[in-house]
């Protein structure tokens, strides 16, 4: 059935159950007749209609929300604007609901890239047939990127006809391309998936040979070892290098001598790599190794001290090196390694100043090792790159998350400092920690920045973790005002949607996220609903009613998640 038979089918049975729904006289069924309403348009009336009903009645009527919510978000997808169609998937997305999955079906048919990669998280959320049979037709997209992405989603969802559709994919495409398929058949795992991945891991192309060994690693396929151990002897420095790294990360203890052999290669990377796999085994006296390297300054080797307690003496005199990318490598592994002395040079990463540092992620040639690259002038070097700033915000946010392990008092020293500096763009991640971690003293830093002047969103996100928090006070009356005041806000913005293979991971699933102030109102409403509280949700219709009329598609979704 076409998508737009499908569309007209749904609104009559809509119809039809409005006529069902009033055996006396429709006009005087007050559900029937704000349907009828919503049906005309007429949505602001209709939600009038709502609110004098629930007025009369003295509660929400869950199941009416619901049937409105799927004809707006119906009457949304419509509308030929890229804006309200992004809001309007956004909405159907995140409601959860399966009446609205055909929306989510519809914007994978938009011909419209971003619609497209967001309709395709958005289905990976589902769990039903009709989903999988959708991200199976995404395969057919004559945008490879969405292919890809489909592919990994089949994937990642254990799809049994995944791996067939990913092998179909890579045979259409030249060979020097084939080094992004690995990761997705590891990830698989399959019979079907491993015999391929054999194939790649004795193919004439080094990249793919070397893709296909740091995915079985990467993945736990063990079952590969004897295929990887004959590979390491192969002269090639780059296959050495992977090949040296899966060996450990698979606890391969027959490989001990083999890696003592490749730590004293010519070749530093595979030297680097040999001697990561032999600590990991157990052989911890080579971290001096590791150390002698590090004090040249090579940035992969400071990395690997991030792993290795008991190298803190050696970063510490590195931290002071004037080399900033020396500096920052070595904080950041000083970090890992839960030592307060990280802060200092991480405050530049971390709280952006006049110098505009991004920072990104390079990987040696055999892929096994990384280090940090940080850029200045980041907004004028990547202004035609959204992805790439996109990217070092995840790994700002990731250094973050991390520094939670430190003492609590160095850690609420960086909050201070990203409240007072306002990072705006750290706050949302900062305040999931945060409330996480609802100590006294983090009690305490809320209760300060709630009242910051000047600093709106410092001030409204402080508010609502109290208000999460349920710690007593007027917050949520504040966060209310707030909202209210946003009623004719612009849209609601998303930072930018980054590829599958491209993204950091930071614990969480992916998500399309709105930017600060969209997520703090977001946020606000969704806190409001998920605990059935009338007033927040009183007010969200009224804001859905009044406010920009095209965020409303987005926010009926979040009432729609809420009241399932």
């Amino acid at each position: 059935m076409g998508l737009f038979k499908m569309r007209i089918m749904f609104l009559l049975l809509l119809s039809l159950s409005f006529c069902l729904g009033a055996t006396e006289s429709p006009s005087t069924t007050p559900g029937s007749h704000i349907l009828y309403l919503m049906h005309t348009g007429n949505t602001e009336q209709a939600l009038r209609a709502y609110e004098a009903l629930r007025q009369e009645t003295g509660s929400h009527d869950f199941e009416l929300v619901e049937r409105i919510g799927l004809v707006l978000l119906d009457q949304g997808f419509r509308i030929k604007d890229p804006e309200t169609q992004l809001l309007t998937l956004f909405g159907a997305g995140i409601s959860g609901n399966e009446k609205a999955l055909y929306i989510v079906e519809d914007g994978l048919a938009s011909n419209q890239q971003e619609l497209e990669l967001i309709s395709l998280n958005f289905l990976a959320r589902y769990h039903n047939d009709r989903a999988d049979q959708i991200l199976h037709r995404a395969m057919k997209s004559n945008s490879l990127l969405i292919r890809l992405e489909a592919a990994f989603q089949l994937a990642d969802k254990k799809d049994p006809k995944a791996v067939g559709q990913i092998e179909g994919l890579m045979s259409k495409l030249p060979e020097q391309v084939w080094a992004i398929f690995p990761q997705l058949f590891a990830i698989s795992g399959t019979p079907e998936a491993k015999k391929i991945l054999r194939k790649l891991l004795t193919n004439s192309n080094e990249q793919i040979r070397v893709a296909s060994i740091i995915s079985v690693a990467q993945y736990g396929h063990d079952d590969f070892l004897p295929i990887i151990e004959r590979l390491a002897s192969h002269h090639e420095v780059i296959q050495q290098e992977a090949c040296a790294a899966a060996l450990g990360a698979l606890r391969d203890e027959g490989a001990i001598s083999k890696l003592q052999q490749l730590a004293r290669s010519p070749n530093i990377t595979v030297q680097l790599a040999a001697l990561q796999s032999l600590y990991a085994l157990g052989r911890e006296e080579v971290r001096g190794e590791v150390e002698k390297i590090a004090k040249t300054r090579d940035l992969f080797a400071i990395s690997l001290l991030g792993n290795m307690p008991g190298s803190e003496p050696v970063l510490v005199e590195l931290i002071k090196y004037p080399d900033l990318q020396v500096r920052v490598n070595a904080a950041a592994a000083l970090l890992e390694l839960q030592d307060s002395r990280c802060l200092v040079p991480l405050c530049p990463i971390l709280i952006r100043d006049s110098r505009d540092f991004a920072v990104v992620k390079v990987n040696s040639h055999g892929k096994s090792l990384s280090a940090f690259k940080v850029v200045p002038s980041a907004k004028e070097n990547f202004a035609q790159e959204p992805i790439v700033l996109e990217m070092s915000l995840h790994l700002r946010e990731a250094l973050l998350m991390k520094a939670v392990e430190l003492p609590e008092k160095d850690f609420l020293s960086i909050a201070h400092k990203i409240f007072e500096t306002q990072q705006n763009d750290l706050v949302p991640v900062l305040i999931e920690i945060l409330e996480n971690h609802p100590t006294p003293a983090v009690i305490a830093l809320l209760k300060k920045y709630q009242e910051k002047v000047g600093a709106p969103l410092i001030r409204n996100y402080c508010n609502l973790a109290l208000y999460r928090l349920k710690e007593p006070g007027p917050y949520a009356d504040n966060l209310r005002d707030w909202v209210t005041q946003q009623c004719n806000v612009d849209l609601i913005q998303f930072r930018p949607v980054v590829p599958w293979d491209m993204r950091v991971s930071t614990g969480s699933s992916f998500e399309l996220t709105p930017q600060e102030t969209s997520r703090l109102l977001v946020d606000s409403f969704e806190s409001f609903v998920s605990v059935q509280d009338d007033k927040g949700i009183d007010m969200l219709i009224s804001v859905i009613q009044k406010g920009n009329s095209k965020n409303k598609y987005a926010l009926i979704g979040l009432l729609m998640r809420a009241i399932q």
